[in-house]
């Protein structure tokens, strides 16, 4: 019995230590989720300024595929970097912008789910609270918070305003969707 003590083979996990291993875990599938849904909301919004070409805020630029990804960086930087076309700094600043906000996002999004939903979130009960938690985040971010600190609003018009609405819905119900996968795979709830 002594040997098998002294080899950890009964030896219990401490409550800290599982709390670390969950919280780990709940951070990886956040992050995770968020990345998938990130990805999703910039490809919708990147073929929906392809498709409708229409007057941005700023003069001379058209919505394009690169309108939307070249905003995320216009909003901290200036107008300069808001481009119609391909310009590699401006694209790849919005593209590790748009995904670092959406693991963060993921991260808050699936916790807030985990404790809402308590328990093992089906997939259905997830993508309907991740599409409400992507409608608050258009409410909150684009609309209080980025069209109001902007003069000239580069980010909602780089591609049809209606537009926004159905990607931060796209958003969530990713979120949602992987989040609750990635949760029932590794059992988080049970922990």
């Amino acid at each position: 019995m002594e040997a098998h003590a002294s080899s950890g083979r009964y030896a219990h996990r401490s409550r800290s230590a599982d709390t670390r291993s969950i919280g780990g875990a709940l951070l990886r599938a956040g992050a995770i989720s968020g990345v998938a849904a990130g990805m999703v909301m910039a490809i919708w919004q990147m073929v929906v300024g392809a498709i409708a070409q229409e007057p941005t805020a700023a003069p001379g630029i058209d919505s394009s595929f690169w309108t939307t990804v070249t905003s995320i960086p216009s909003v901290l930087f200036g107008m300069q970097w808001f481009h119609g076309s391909f310009e590699f700094w401006a694209v790849f600043l919005g593209l590790i912008g748009h995904l670092l906000n959406s693991a963060i996002l993921g991260v808050v999004g699936i916790t807030l789910a985990m404790s809402l939903l308590s328990g093992r979130p089906n997939a259905i009960a997830a993508i309907a609270l991740g599409i409400a938690f992507g409608l608050v985040l258009e409410v909150v971010i684009v609309n209080l918070v980025v069209n109001r600190i902007q003069d000239v609003n580069t980010l909602y018009t780089s591609t049809p305003e209606w537009s926004w609405w159905v990607a931060h819905g796209l958003f969530g119900a990713t979120l949602g969707l992987v989040g609750s996968r990635l949760v029932r795979r590794h059992d988080l709830a049970r922990r």
